[in-house]
Order: structure tokens, then sequence, then C-alpha cells
């Protein structure tokens, strides 16, 4: 089941929560002390007149951008006079830079450029005109600049260096995977803030609230616990990634699209570059070479998943699909082989627990394993069915 019929839902903002890249939801989870620490500063900077250069660090899709974003939107509702520019460096030289903000600031004041000319001006003249266009700005300016890996660091050394012999302050995003000049840049800056992964609770909150904006429908919870599980096993827990797959399934959790469950796991595991899964031809090589148990363990567990289109199995079901094996070739049952098959299966990328079992260490996960109640297939069913298929077609297994 993945969605029930129409909800209450007074928190309903529509897809716009999900497609919208400047989308900011009424309350940001878990950076509390972020938000509250950048609203402070820059409203104390805005009162006493003095430039300011923050800098976010973090991952791609980690909440940099929307942090900013939050408090800006706060800061523009307290009546505070300041106009705030935002820019993406991605593929753009300083040229294109400059264009742009200038082209922002003159939507914002009514000033009319002549483009024309601009774009035949040479940097020298551009940043001029830049300088000059900012003087003609009233309130306080802040420039936000996203993503400034992609300029040379000294390229933005240059506008720090404005802003701190003017009142114009600089906030700026950068991604974790720097280019080494990079690093050099970061030094510059008055405050830098270094974003830290979500827990497996606060990003499936994360993902959760922002269905709840987006659906009037209530949708299950165990597809967004499953969608948080697949980006802990195969990416990093950054809720960009989260809001990346609910763009891809949205016809689906909207309705206009009917699947099943079974469906729905494989076009979530897509979502994920293939170099991250689990290489097919090495579980081949595995399954090929593992005792007939283990093989008829394997099947069975394909057949829970593909025939129920379960998302998840519990340790209960675990237990019967190896008493049902054992049966099948009178193999005596054994709890502590059964013990070590599902922790092999686990190390090898096929099966793994759900981190909704709130354990608290995974590295002692084989002492765990017990304990465990939820767990799921790292691997598409569907792919797993088919090596078996092929192991079986090439042995002659009769059952």
């Amino acid at each position: 089941m993945i969605s029930t019929p129409k909800v209450n839902n007074s928190s309903y903002v529509g897809p716009r929560a999900l497609f919208d890249a400047h989308y900011v939801p009424p309350k940001i989870l878990y950076r509390n002390r972020e938000e509250k620490s950048l609203f402070s500063i820059l409203k104390d900077s805005f009162s006493d007149d003095f430039s300011l250069s923050i800098l976010y660090q973090g991952i791609q899709g980690i909440g940099k951008q929307v942090i900013i974003n939050k408090v800006i939107r706060d800061l523009s509702n307290l009546n505070t006079e300041f106009l705030n520019i935002q820019v993406d460096c991605r593929e753009k030289n300083l040229e294109e830079i400059i264009i742009s903000l200038l082209t922002k600031i003159g939507q914002n004041q009514n000033i009319n450029f002549n483009f024309k000319s601009i774009i035949n001006s040479n940097i020298s003249n551009l940043w001029n005109l830049f300088k000059l266009t900012c003087r003609k700005v009233d309130n306080k300016l802040v420039f936000i600049f996203n993503n400034i890996e992609y300029l040379e660091p000294e390229i933005f050394k240059k506008f720090l260096q404005y802003g701190k012999d003017t009142s114009v302050s600089f906030l700026a995003t950068v991604n974790q995977a720097l280019k080494p000049s990079t690093l050099d840049l970061i030094s510059e800056f008055d405050l830098k803030k270094k974003l830290n992964y979500f827990s497996y609770k606060e990003l499936f909150d994360i993902l959760k609230q922002r269905v709840s904006l987006t659906f009037l429908r209530e949708v299950d919870k165990e597809l967004i616990e499953f969608i948080t599980d697949l980006i802990f096993e195969h990416y990093v827990p950054v809720p960009g990634k989260g809001i990346e797959i609910l763009r891809e399934i949205y016809p689906v959790l909207n309705q206009q699209v009917s699947l099943n469950n079974q469906e729905i796991s494989e076009i979530l595991r897509n979502q994920f570059d293939s170099l991250q899964v689990t290489d097919e031809f090495s579980m081949l090589s595995y399954i090929s070479e593992a005792e007939l148990l283990t093989i008829i363990f394997l099947d069975n567990l394909s057949n829970h998943f593909s025939k129920n289109s379960n998302l998840y199995i519990t340790i209960k079901e675990l237990k019967e699909c190896y008493f049902v094996s054992c049966e099948s070739i009178d193999y005596e049952k054994d709890m502590e082989e059964f013990k070590n098959l599902i922790t092999t299966l686990r190390n090898i990328g096929i099966l793994n627990t759900s981190k909704k079992n709130n354990l608290n260490d995974y590295r002692n996960f084989s002492d765990n394993i017990l304990n465990c109640n939820f767990y799921f297939m790292v691997i598409n069913p569907r792919q797993l069915k088919s090596i078996l298929d092929a192991i079986f077609n090439k042995q002659n297994f009769l059952f």
C-alpha cells in the first residue's frame, strides 16, 4: 500500500515543495543552532552596518542553501531593509558572474543597463561598473555565492576584499569535495560553518516532512523508511538525495501512475550510481560457489520479496525462510549457522539490517543480528532471481 485516501493535511504546499529548488520549508529540522547563529549575526551586521563573509561547507544536498534562504526570508519578514542577490557559480566565468549580478541588481533597483555594451566590455570595465552599481543601492547588500568551488580562488578573493572595503556582506557555499586550490580560499572568510551528516531518524523526519508538504494523500511510512535505508546504504545521509528520489517517484505517490511496492523499489534502486551497488558478476561468482542450502535460502528470499512485493522482511520471516530451506533438503536446523548465513549475506551486499532497528553500533552487526527485527534487500530481488535461475539452469538442480 503506497498511500491512503485524502486526509486533512494543514501543512500541504503541493509539488513546489519538491520541485522548486529555492523552496524553504516552514521549519528546518535539526539545523536550529546553525539557523539561529546565522540569523543573529546577520541581524547584528545590518544594525551595526558592518560587512561579513560567511562560508557553509558540506556535501551537495546537505542543506547549505536552505539554511541561508530560510534566514534571509526570516530577516525580510522583519522589514529589515537589505537586498540579497544570489548567483550559482557552476559553469560560469567571471564575466558571466558579474553580468548575472548586474542583471539582478538592475531588475530590483530599476536600473536600465546597455547590455549590448556590457557584453563587449573587458573585465576591468565590468568590475568598475559592478562597484558603481553597488554604490547606487541604498539598502544593505548581501551577495550569496553558491558552489564557489567552481571559481578560481583569486576571483572570489577579489569579491571578499571588496566586501571588506565596503559594507557589503558575502555568504557562500562550497561542496565538501574541494579542489586543492580552494582550500586556500577558506581561510579568507570571517566565519566558517561545516555541516555534519544526519542520523537515520533525522533524515527520515526530514523526508517525511517534505512528503507531508508535497502530498495530500498519506504516503506509506514504510516507503519513506526504505528510501532512507537505501540512501544510507548506497549514498551519504543528506536530504538532497532523498528529495531527488521523491521527485522521480512523484507520479506514483501522487497516484498518476499505479505501481506495486516491488516495481517502486526497482525504480528507487535505479537512482543510485551502478558502481555503488553490488557488482552482479561478483555476486554470481559467490552464489555459484555457495552451498546448496545457501542457494535454496536465497531463492526463497527472492521469492518473498518478488511475490509479496515486500520492502522489508522481519527476523521471524527470515527464520521461517531458513527453516523451509532446511526442510526442503532434509538439513538439520542450526541457529548459529542461520546467524552466520545472514551475516555473510550482509557482508557481501545481498541483505542488510534496516537502520530503523535503532542499533547504536553497526560495526558489531554480527553480534546483534538476532536482535534486529527488520531487513531489506540491498540488491534488486529480480536481479538476485535472475542470478539464481542462471545457476539452477547451469547445474540442473531439481526440486
